[in-house]
């Protein structure tokens, strides 16, 4: 029997960067997939292949609207659906606030009159933690956010473990930094930067030496598949860091950019993002090893030059 055969996965933010890799990877496993989002099917391009699998089907809608009826029947649901940009928090953060607050409560009440699901995979962030009392920093470390968009994923993780003790929510929060490779969002500063250096243009750093953790897209789904398929005893109630366990300053990865396309386009300096000097992402990805078997495959370095391969390929 296949490996995924009779198992449904619940994919909120389906046709987005990651949800679309996950998609992918569970139907050639042979799950049954459902996806939700409020892209069009018409515009969910990154679904185009999971569109025309019988094994998959759509769901075009918002987060918030989601209903229980709608989840019945599948055993693991992960949680993508989420305003997913720093910069626009700072012009939008009550927008910001209610797609990644109110987005996630409106689900987790679903979830829980759900009799199916035995596991709630949520997509934290870095930006949870953004001033490290120590590093490296594991899942015990409290939640500093230093900006809108990291209280949103904050609270949202929060709302997790509260319907996870109040419930009975089987919750699994997975935290990773910035995800790259192909089609990622182009609004990240590195699709931007990789983007400029190709066509000679500056490079723009804001800040430079607050530190990013950067890990390919297939290492982050490895790890989210590792815990869908793990025994519920061993991850529900679980943090994860899973990305490379590897810290960059922003202005070497600006290097490593440049080095990636062969460019030696202009690096400038502007001043840092609001909350943004002094953050670290120094993160450890022990207990992911430890207790799921995770180990990343791509280095930073290897995934900054895959990721100019694609970015090169769509100009």
């Amino acid at each position: 029997m296949a490996r995924g055969q009779d198992i449904g996965v619940f994919i909120t933010g389906a046709a987005g960067f990651g949800g679309s890799h996950l998609a992918a990877a569970l139907l050639e496993r042979c799950y049954r997939v459902t996806g939700l989002d409020v892209t069009p099917p018409s515009r969910a391009g990154l679904l185009r292949g999971a569109l025309l699998n019988e094994c998959f089907r759509y769901l075009w809608k918002s987060v918030q609207d989601v209903r229980t009826e709608d989840i019945e029947g599948h055993a693991v649901v992960v949680h993508l659906a989420a305003q997913a940009d720093a910069p626009l928090a700072f012009e939008s953060p009550r927008y910001t606030i209610m797609q990644n607050i109110d987005g996630t409560v409106a689900l987790l009440e679903a979830v829980r009159r759900a009799q199916s699901v035995s596991k709630v995979l949520f997509a934290g962030s870095g930006n949870e933690i953004g001033r490290a009392r120590y590093t490296p920093i594991d899942e015990e470390h409290p939640l500093t956010p230093h900006n809108p968009y990291g209280f949103s994923k904050a609270a949202a993780e929060m709302a997790l473990e509260a319907w996870r003790l109040a419930y009975g929510v089987p919750s699994v929060v997975m935290r990773s930094g910035v995800v790259v490779g192909p089609n990622m969002r182009q609004e990240v500063f590195l699709f931007r930067w990789l983007r400029n250096a190709l066509h000679g243009k500056p490079i723009v750093v804001e800040g430079g030496k607050q530190t990013r953790d950067l890990a390919f897209i297939d290492d982050v789904v490895r790890a989210w598949m590792l815990v869908i398929e793990a025994p519920v005893e061993l991850v529900v109630g679980e943090k994860f860091f899973v990305g490379s366990g590897e810290e960059y300053a922003i202005e070497e990865l600006a290097e490593m950019c440049r080095d990636a396309v062969g460019s030696d386009a202009p690096i400038e300096y502007a001043a840092y993002r609001p909350g943004e000097e002094g953050h670290r992402e120094a993160f450890s990805i022990e207990k992911a090893r430890r207790v799921l078997g995770y180990a990343p495959r791509v280095s930073p370095k290897e995934a900054v030059a895959l990721t100019a391969e694609w970015v090169r390929a769509v100009g």
